[in-house]
């Protein structure tokens, strides 16, 4: 996959090196040239270009990217330019960082495929580490709704998944069940995935368990078992 990454403050540089890193071919571009020099050893091209100018989509590969990441934060007017240009060279998915609901808005109505806020990202984040202790990833499905993988407290080791009535008693669903095994080093690698467990799956105690409910069901449920 082709990106690129308009913006290259605190979050764009994140984001550059995290896609990177993953395997992306990914374009780094700023006009800040401290910026760009900071990010050119971990990207496949980091340059020094103005995107909310129109030409600037036709330069270094731009127009030919899978995805392009908006991410200027300090000028809304640049974001707002960078996305329309954006799309007007056709490019397939835009994903641009909003700050404020009306720019969430505006991003969208001018051709943003995707908006987000890294500030409220976080807020949810830190707000699904309070309430659940021991979670290992979570995503979200709608507003209140997550995908949560949390190590199986000490309450649920033992027991069957029918003895523990997930849907009934705390509305969860389990859709997988991760089973890990201790090394010598005492480091933790995953065994098996078990993705359809039967009702006479047994916890065991490396378990990782993914659920999916609301944030306050599953604070509930880990509650109940001990954390």
């Amino acid at each position: 996959m082709k990106c690129a990454v308009i913006g290259l403050g605190e979050f764009g540089r994140a984001a550059a090196i995290g896609l990177s890193q993953n395997g992306a071919e990914v374009i780094a571009v700023d006009n800040n040239m401290d910026r760009v020099n900071a990010v050119k050893d971990h990207v496949a091209l980091a340059v020094r270009l103005d995107a909310s100018q129109e030409h600037a989509m036709n330069a270094h590969g731009l127009a030919d990217v899978d995805v392009l990441i908006a991410a200027i934060g300090a000028n809304f007017e640049a974001q707002v330019l960078t996305v329309v240009h954006a799309k007007r060279c056709g490019i397939k998915k835009i994903v641009a960082r909003a700050t404020t609901p009306d720019h969430h808005r505006v991003l969208v109505a001018v051709g943003a495929d995707e908006v987000f806020n890294p500030e409220e990202e976080a807020a949810r984040w830190m707000v699904q580490r309070l309430l659940i202790t021991n979670i290992s990833s979570y995503f979200e499905l709608a507003e209140g709704f997550s995908v949560v993988e949390v190590n199986a407290p000490p309450g649920v080791v033992g027991k069957s998944l029918s003895q523990l009535e997930l849907r009934r008693r705390f509305r969860l669903n389990l859709v997988a069940i991760k089973r890990m095994v201790a090394l010598g080093s005492g480091e933790k690698v995953l065994k098996s995935i078990n993705p359809v467990p039967s009702p006479d799956e047994v916890i065991q105690p490396d378990d990782v368990l993914a659920l999916v409910g609301s944030v306050i069901d599953l604070a509930n449920f880990m509650g109940e078992y001990g954390q």
